[in-house]
């Protein structure tokens, strides 16, 4: 059974876990609230959202990663940046979530904890499309990179940003589905736009928070891919060999140079014309 736990982290915003590498978010505003992903579809997480909330609410996931938005078959309306819609697809069936979270978590599960995959179709979340849930406003930032739709959410009166999978201490660009380190750099830069409006940074793993300096840190990260002189080291990613952009101590997989930021490259998908070849 899945035993669901929250923190608040401000008056606006409470982090759900569920006991696997990810976490939720809650957003509350004074007349509705939003829940930011799903998770893998285990245990009963719309019933433990309406413990934490009795306002109407909207469903979010950033993008459509299984750990991310295998749990919206839950929910009535979901809403998606449609660039991830064969990706949600895929990740989101029942015998790839239990491979997945075979693989990636501690998790013990009986076929009763999975929530049936999605059948209906997600609501296009587009750039920029913002949603007022009273006094507390949703803005959302289309950050390509990690997947073709991956969206990073921005609480406006809580100078708060979520950048989930979408910019961390180890990004993972070696994935059939990222794009390149060049389109990449150009989303960060894009997102580095943005970086007046908010203090704090949110993720979805790990810590789950970050310094500002992660966005900076992997800006630099790709520019130094682009012009080969990051460091190179050999990694494997789902089984298939990459690159780190940045030597870690293998002990804390925090970086030699006391930096925050990372990347996982393919070598062969560097420059747009790459991922063409």
């Amino acid at each position: 059974m899945i035993h669901f736990t929250s923190e608040k982290l401000s008056p606006s915003i409470t982090r759900i876990r569920d006991g696997s590498d990810v976490c939720e978010y809650l957003i509350e505003g004074r007349e509705r609230a939003a829940l930011i992903d799903t998770g893998y579809g285990i245990g009963d997480l719309k019933g433990y959202v309406e413990t934490l909330t009795e306002k109407p609410y909207e469903v979010f996931v950033t993008h459509g990663h299984v750990d991310h938005a295998a749990g919206a078959g839950q929910f009535p309306e979901v809403r998606m940046n449609l660039g991830d819609t064969e990706l949600a697809k895929e990740h989101c069936t029942l015998s790839f979530r239990k491979e997945i979270i075979a693989s990636n978590t501690k998790l013990t599960l009986s076929e009763e904890d999975y929530q049936p995959q999605r059948q209906e179709a997600f609501t296009d979340l587009r750039d920029e499309e913002t949603f007022d849930l009273g006094e507390v406003t949703l803005r959302w930032i289309h950050v390509p990179g990690h997947t073709k739709g991956m969206m990073v959410p921005l609480v406006e009166e809580e100078r708060t940003v979520l950048f989930g999978d979408a910019c961390g201490v180890g990004v993972l660009l070696a994935l059939p589905e990222s794009l390149t380190v060049e389109e990449y750099l150009e989303s960060l830069k894009k997102l580095q736009g943005f970086e007046p409006r908010y203090d704090t940074v949110l993720r979805q793993h790990g810590t789950c928070c970050s310094t500002k300096r992660v966005l900076e840190d992997n800006i630099e990260n790709c520019e130094a891919i682009l012009a080969g002189t990051d460091d190179k080291v050999p990694a494997t990613l789902m089984g298939k060999p990459c690159l780190k952009a940045r030597a870690v101590d293998e002990a804390t997989g925090g970086r030699l140079d006391g930096r925050e930021g990372n990347i996982l490259y393919d070598p062969e998908r560097i420059r747009r014309q790459e991922s063409r070849n």
